[in-house]
């Protein structure tokens, strides 16, 4: 069982309660926007690698634990951020493969493109793959990091109120692919959201819930 826990910290004026995301469950984490980006830097920390005692984020697997940012929790958590999926002067080729492209293992990238073909077919781009990305909406920033994690199969995946600006008809699609993706996939969720009425349309084990702090809370005053 591969598990991706964090500890109680503050971030951008809101208290994040500790908590865990295990293989195949999914859990809502509520927490304002900003705090968001502050979690994720989290996900992605500069620097050299710190005490376990002294991690923010890390992964449980196989009786080992990983630091966040690390080569193995990378390879193990794949992740669907808001408006965040496109490089524009890519191919949407190239924007799928974009996270095997350039991590030096040879046989991950061919076992990406072997699947490449069939994922893009369910996305619904498999004859658009070598258009240039360009500007794109938050639906198709929505599909290309689903369609990335559906290459990386990723154990556990952390998602960013990606339907975010869709337009309903839109919407209902994505919520179709996202809840089919999970489903294939069987990964850990933790999904963060804005809102308890997110609009993914997916049951959550769980729901975590950020509170203000005290000074935040003034400034809004």
């Amino acid at each position: 069982m591969i598990r991706m826990c964090w500890r109680e910290m503050e971030l951008a004026g809101a208290v994040l309660p500790a908590g865990c995301v295990d293989e195949g469950e999914r859990v809502r984490l509520v927490m304002p926007r900003r705090s968001q980006y502050a979690w994720l830097e989290q996900m992605f920390p500069a620097g050299e690698a710190l005490a376990p005692e002294r991690w923010c984020l890390w992964l449980e697997a196989d009786s080992a634990s990983f630091q966040a940012g690390s080569e193995e929790f990378r390879r193990r958590v794949g992740s669907i951020l808001h408006h965040r999926g496109v490089i524009a002067n890519l191919s949407l080729r190239e924007n799928l493969l974009l996270p095997f492209l350039y991590d030096g293992d040879a046989g991950r990238l061919e076992e990406a493109e072997a699947r490449l073909d069939g994922v893009a077919d369910f996305l619904g781009i498999g004859s658009r793959l070598h258009e240039q990305a360009g500007e794109r909406s938050a639906y198709t920033h929505g599909i290309i990091s689903l369609g990335r994690c559906l290459l990386q199969r990723p154990r556990i995946v952390v998602a960013q109120d990606v339907h975010c600006g869709m337009p309903p008809h839109r919407l209902q699609r994505f919520q179709a692919l996202f809840a089919q993706a999970m489903d294939e996939l069987g990964s850990g969720l933790l999904y963060l959201s804005t809102s308890e009425h997110d609009g993914t349309g997916l049951a959550f084990a769980s729901s975590l819930a950020a509170r203000e702090t005290d000074a935040a809370l003034e400034a809004m005053a």
